[in-house]
């Protein structure tokens, strides 16, 4: 095994062990915001409901964004394929 593999393992270790504890410790917080939503009282829920109304736009936005980001990848993709196919 060359050094650049072993680089190679090293870097993709040092990115993916932060990013895993991170995704442990927001896997926790929202269980903590599960439970709090719980015992919210239901005096709350029309105020949530109306943050939610005005922010629907900006999610949809994104998922679209995602999407198309997406589409773009897997076209790209194909057409470099097909062109070194040719």
């Amino acid at each position: 095994m060359n050094s650049r593999s072993v680089l190679a393992v090293l870097v993709t270790l040092a990115l993916a062990v932060p990013f895993v504890a991170l995704a442990l410790v927001l896997v926790a917080l929202i269980a903590r915001g599960g439970e709090l939503l719980a015992t919210l009282p239901p005096s709350t829920w029309p105020g949530i409901l109306a943050e939610f109304s005005g922010r629907w736009p900006e999610l949809a936005g994104m998922v679209v964004g995602q999407a198309a980001i997406m589409l773009i990848l897997i076209f790209a993709r194909r057409s470099e394929a097909s062109a070194e196919e040719a």
